[in-house]
């Protein structure tokens, strides 16, 4: 049964699949794959060693409440109720968060989890790199592949993700051909990310390598990634990295569009600070506050941060916000303690989190992107890995306190009786003492 909560996390990625996306009314198959992995859930709890703490790191909590604040204000503002809109997106998150939880508890499914998520960006780059092998001659070297991920800035934030999580099964996975896929994942992933050529995902990738350089030997491998992708920016004809120094005009249409969306929702905002307009009334809102004889054909403000602020007000930008940051400290938080119990590879993972989650950070700021379901497993991998953590140290400390322990010596036997030697002399016989005896 674990199975299915692999091919779940395989799924991840994609929007607009033939065989995940398939429907049964408003009922797609991931759907019901994560329905059959919750139920399953429920049923392994028995078995676990201990009950999971679901809502004892901070993230967590921040998580929780920005489900319940998208829920209440979708129900209070919704003019009908749309099934696809919120037990589709806002419930189906939560109860895949419950079943993380539950279901990754141990070392062992942590490890075979991140493997899944390196397939998963991998199999998604091949859709990319077939797409634009398929596309190229029809639309140009301009081509931008990535609809199966919903759109190329949706896939390279997404990659963001998961590209520095790469390198735990590259450098710890117990089976070659696990180090060599993973590998594999990883080069396929740096080439669908150029040929996506966002540049909000190139910004956020060398943030993303900026946050490496506090340590020098992570250091060495941002400066190395960054280099390769640079290297591969220079040799395509087209890539994200002319998109940002030589834009065409699409490239300059795309970027008015923006500032005049972005500029909108600061007017909505302004109106209404404290709980927004509602959750996805951002379209109606719009057309209100356009000039006349003005028109855009958007329903998201593309920027994640000024979507929550609007719908949701300055609460649920807050809370957003609050998911981030505090996922990012639990990450930073977790990094020491995997170095002062010298375990390399909890070190390498929640340093990868952290990393992977600042990318993503910067470049959704040029797009809506707060229903992408790779991001939000990242912040429950980032709540599970905790206690697992935790159980390592103090497994690895008993261990060494064990292993130093000084072993106390033996008692020494007792001497033999000499019977060569003299009778002693016998004891005199007291009053007393005699008759205690007798």
């Amino acid at each position: 049964m674990i199975f299915f909560y692999y091919f779940l996390v395989l799924s991840l990625p994609f929007v607009d699949h033939g065989l995940f996306g398939m429907a049964i009314g408003p009922v797609t198959l991931e759907k019901v794959l994560g329905a059959v992995c919750f139920v399953y859930a429920l049923t392994y709890l028995p078995r676990r060693r201990e009950l999971p703490k679901i809502f004892a790191s901070a993230q967590a909590k921040a998580f929780t409440l920005y489900v319940g604040m998208a829920v209440s204000s979708y129900l209070l503002t919704a003019e009908k109720f749309d099934f696809n809109e919120m037990v589709g997106i806002f419930l189906s998150q939560f109860l895949f968060f419950i079943t993380v939880m539950i279901l990754v508890d141990s070392r062992e499914r942590l490890e075979n989890t991140v493997l899944w998520a390196t397939a998963s960006i991998g199999v998604v780059s091949l859709y990319l790199i077939r797409e634009w092998v398929a596309n190229v001659g029809t639309y140009g070297i301009t081509y931008r592949p990535g609809w199966v991920a919903g759109d190329p800035n949706m896939f390279s934030a997404s990659a963001l993700i998961v590209l520095p999580m790469m390198l735990c099964p590259i450098r710890y996975a117990k089976k070659s051909w696990q180090r060599a896929g993973a590998l594999f994942s990883l080069g396929v992933t740096l080439v669908a990310f150029v040929l996506a050529a966002s540049r909000g995902g190139f910004i956020g990738l060398g943030c993303m390598a900026l946050w490496q350089t506090k340590d020098w030997k992570r250091r060495v491998i941002a400066v190395a990634l960054i280099a390769a992708v640079v290297a591969v920016c220079f040799v395509l004809p087209h890539s994200p990295l002319d998109r940002l120094l030589k834009p065409d005009e699409s490239d300059k249409q795309s970027s008015d569009f923006r500032l005049q969306l972005w500029s909108i929702s600061g007017k909505i905002f302004s109106d209404h600070p404290v709980l927004g307009v509602g959750l996805y009334n951002f379209p109606v809102y719009m057309h209100k506050y356009l000039p006349k004889g003005v028109d855009l054909e958007f329903v998201v403000p593309h920027n994640t941060y000024l979507e929550a602020a609007v719908e949701l007000g300055s609460v649920g930008l807050l809370l957003f916000l609050g998911v981030i940051g505090l996922s990012v400290a639990a990450a930073g938080r977790m990094r020491r303690m995997a170095l002062v119990a010298k375990d390399a590879y909890f070190a390498l993972l929640t340093n990868s989190i952290g990393s992977g989650i600042i990318g993503f950070a910067v470049a959704v700021m040029f797009l809506s992107a707060k229903h992408a379901k790779v991001f939000w497993f990242a912040v429950f991998l980032s709540a599970c890995t905790e206690p697992l953590l935790r159980q390592s140290a103090t497994a690895k400390a008993k261990e060494e306190a064990e292993k130093n322990a000084v072993p106390q010596p033996a008692a020494s036997p007792a001497p033999a009786p000499n019977l060569s030697a003299p009778a002693a002399a016998p004891e005199p016989i007291r009053v007393g003492n005699w008759l205690m005896r007798h």
